[in-house]
């Protein structure tokens, strides 16, 4: 038996330690926080202690088998991914070519797009192709008002909220650090309790931040939900067991920097070891382009995933919306629009985004 002690200035700094030395095979003995460094015992600094523990053997035997696993695995989600990677770097290649060239009747609907986020490329291209199969010279200013609201509808997509059936489904909320997805599974959970109609179970996979495994728990005694800690897919699989009474098992995982690819790997292997599952993006709207096209490019491992855009109390502007659904044609579901739970959530209504989008300011 291999038994470590790590330190470091937070949990997520240790956990990141151990699971790169360990493998995901290490068991947690304990954690602690402690006082460390200082002058003449003045001035000591809170630090996080993890003490784990792993079988050499067994160690050293699963990790060459997860290696195996994890390149079978790999090889069929890099199919799938060099497909939507495709696609989003043909989309983005054709934009930076285009010219920005647009017809004057439409020009004003442009400047519109822009001032409310729409990327300037993107709004050109949705333009120009309302201008490809519609003859717009004979239709008045309403028709083309009418017209032009219709396209951005349309480019919207469907939209695909949560779906409970009668045989237990998992939903996993997956998405980069700060987006707020624990908060946005404590107003989904709520709203299935206030309901009444089904029975939940949370389970959070983010032990790398001790505030979210905490701010989860509260919501979880105040909806007298029960809640479950899982560190890998084995301990994950055992508290779907235990919930298997629950129609619907809420998953809150670990905040995921687009730019660690192994990070969001580890994700993805969380994903895969449940079968009956929806996967939901969570994106904040007011992120620049540059970095939701960059977050998209590493999330699209999760080629089914739907979308949640969050923050929109943050914003003036839902361009980012249409930004994201001319790149990325995943599914919206939610959109959420402040902090208050149950509240400030609401399924995304494409006629109000569109209206948004064409809104003069």
């Amino acid at each position: 038996m291999k038994i470590k002690r790590y330190i470091g200035e937070n949990t997520q700094e240790v956990m990141g330690k151990l699971k790169k030395e360990l493998g995901p095979e290490a068991v947690i003995l304990n954690t602690k926080t402690i006082k460390k460094g200082g002058f003449l015992g003045l001035f000591k600094k809170s630090m996080v202690e993890v003490v784990a523990a792993v079988d050499e053997e067994e160690y050293s035997f699963k990790r060459q088998n997860n290696r195996a696993i994890r390149n079978n695995n790999e090889n069929d989600n890099l199919k799938s991914e060099i497909v939507k990677l495709q696609n989003l770097v043909e989309k983005m290649y054709n934009n930076m070519n285009k010219s920005d060239e647009i017809n004057e009747r439409l020009e004003k609907y442009r400047d519109v797009l822009v001032s409310n986020g729409v990327d300037k490329l993107v709004a050109t291209s949705i333009l120009n192709s309302i201008n490809e199969n519609v003859n717009i010279e004979d239709k008045d200013e309403e028709t083309l008002d009418g017209i032009v609201n219709y396209y951005l509808y349309e480019r919207l997509g469907d939209v695909e909220p949560i779906e409970i059936e009668e045989k237990q489904k998992v939903i996993f909320f997956v998405g980069p650090t700060g987006v707020g997805k624990t908060t946005t599974l404590a107003k989904i959970a709520s709203k299935i309790i206030l309901e009444g109609k089904h029975s939940v179970g949370l389970i959070t996979a983010d032990t790398y931040r001790i505030a979210a495994v905490d701010q989860l728990k509260v919501y979880s005694e105040i909806l007298n939900i029960p809640l479950k800690t899982v560190y890998k897919s084995q301990d994950l699989n055992k508290a779907l067991e235990e919930f298997k009474d629950k129609n619907i098992v809420l998953v809150d995982t670990a905040g995921r920097t687009h730019k660690d690819r192994e990070q969001i790997l580890e994700t993805k292997e969380l994903t895969d070891s449940v079968d009956n599952k929806e996967i939901y993006l969570v994106l904040s709207v007011s992120t620049d382009l540059k970095t939701l096209l960059s977050i998209l490019k590493q999330y699209s491992l999760f080629r089914e995933c739907k979308i949640i855009f969050t923050k929109l109390d943050e914003t003036e502007n839902y361009g980012n919306i249409l930004n994201v659904k001319y790149y990325f044609d995943n599914p919206l579901s939610y959109i959420t629009n402040g902090q208050d739970v149950p509240d400030n959530i609401e399924v995304a209504d494409l006629k109000k985004i569109a209206g948004q989008l064409f809104k003069e300011n």
